[in-house]
């Protein structure tokens, strides 16, 4: 096939590849929104518990981002892609088949670690088949396609719950990972060079010295972690990042249900609005960011701010927007979302060299998960504060909720304007 001879057209796809296993790792990160009642009276759970259940997704993930972007820049991202992709096949199993919210949780877990081994061997993999000039881009591609899984993960995977069950439901989803597992070892390739071609484009190294894929985990840790702009991307990924994935990966369908009433097929198909959102501006953005003549910063802090007043509306009217709003309001959250998260992997990338592309996303990435890991034990707790009244919990449980969702986003939005860095290395 011709597209198996031509490295400008492989490497579509290797994105395919890499797309549909990020597409089960963002399927996951929404699942238990969906799943929530039938959890709850599976297992007898309150809402803490639940949220509990549900975070052990995102410590893991977050946990094993640094170790994972290691690994990417040493083992290489196409063994590393494989091999987590079977630990997320086992999560998926262990869930499946739970007999209680702890097992329940332990599969979490390993999900969570199994799709943890996605997203940075997938920018790693990028950075040497895409040009500079193109890498916001095809960012915002990658998150496009994995975020379809948000979208599966609202109305399709409701409606197929409501099918076969939520438990065969997961050991189907486990088969389908183990299927693209077997697949990306046998398409990805870390480099042009690991098929005869010559390299699609150049970076500069680290030091002098060509040998520099051999600097020690120590120095890697030194380079990265002296440089202040890391850290003021990470603090604002931190705090813009994990109330945006609490709400639509665990609150979205009982607020729908809760305050307005909605039926779960109604819930599942406004939840679809938000992914829809996400997948239209994660590349829309990335390319306008890639070909705009303002820097990524200011590019960022447009989105974050367009992001930040559909918070404001929620707070202003009480943590009850008109029925008429949400769908307008859960679009542009997601479509300024998925353009921000494409901007923070891409302002990252740029200030490292490509020799430290994996450890140091790897040390970047996990800054939202573990937000999120925070967030959701933190707001179960708000809500069951409040408690419910018959099976419901009412508005004033989720107005608190909400107005920390607001604060946290509007310090990460603030921590933006510290960021000195006005050069773009695709200019």
């Amino acid at each position: 096939m011709v597209f198996f001879k031509n490295p400008l057209r492989f490497r579509w796809w290797l994105l395919g590849i890499l797309g549909l296993l990020y597409f089960l790792a963002c399927l996951h990160r929404i699942s238990p929104t969906i799943i929530a009642r039938d959890l709850i009276q599976e297992f007898g759970a309150d809402a803490t518990a639940l949220g509990l259940m549900a975070s052990a997704y995102f410590y893991l993930y977050a946990a094993i981002q640094p170790p994972v972007g290691f690994l990417s820049d040493t083992l290489g991202p196409r063994r590393v892609v494989t091999l987590f992709t079977l630990i997320a096949c086992l999560g998926c199993l262990v869930f499946g088949l739970a007999p209680s919210m702890f097992i329940a949780g332990l599969g979490r877990a390993l999900i969570g670690i199994g799709v943890g081994g996605i997203f940075i061997p997938g920018l790693k993999i990028f950075a040497h088949w895409f040009r500079p000039k193109e890498f916001a881009g095809v960012t915002g591609l990658f998150l496009a396609l994995g975020n379809a899984g948000n979208l599966s993960a609202s109305l399709p995977l409701t409606y197929l719950v409501l099918l076969i069950g939520w438990r065969s439901s997961f050991l189907g989803i486990a088969a389908l990972s183990l299927i693209l597992g077997i697949s990306g070892w046998l398409i990805l390739r870390d480099r042009p060079e690991d098929k005869g071609w010559p390299p699609i484009t150049t970076y500069p190294q680290i030091g002098q010295d060509d040998k520099t894929t051999k600097v020690s985990a120590g120095d890697r840790l030194r380079l990265i972690f002296q440089n202040s702009e890391f850290w003021l991307i990470t603090l604002s990924y931190f705090f813009y990042g994990g109330p945006g994935l609490t709400f639509q990966g665990l609150w979205v369908i009982p607020y729908l249900t809760d305050i307005y009433g909605y039926t779960r097929l109604q819930a599942g198909g406004l939840l679809m609005v938000l992914p829809l959102g996400f997948i239209a501006g994660a590349p829309l953005i990335g390319f306008l960011a890639d070909h705009l003549a303002i820097t990524r910063k200011w590019v960022l802090v447009f989105s974050l701010m367009a992001s930040l007043s559909c918070w404001l509306v929620f707070f202003l009217t009480g943590g009850k927007p008109h029925p008429y709003f949400l769908m307008p309001l859960f679009f542009v959250m997601g479509l300024f979302g998925g353009g921000a998260l494409s901007l923070y992997m891409t302002m990252i990338k740029e200030i490292f060299p490509i020799e430290l592309t994996g450890t140091a996303i790897g040390l970047m990435n996990p800054a939202a998960f573990l937000a999120t890991a925070l967030f959701q034990p933190f707001s179960g707790y708000l809500m069951d504060a409040v408690g419910r009244i018959g099976s419901a919990y009412p508005l004033e449980a989720y107005q608190r909720v909400f107005t920390s969702f607001f604060i946290s986003m509007g310090v990460g939005f603030l921590l933006i304007f510290l960021i000195k860095t006005e050069k773009n290395e695709t200019r």
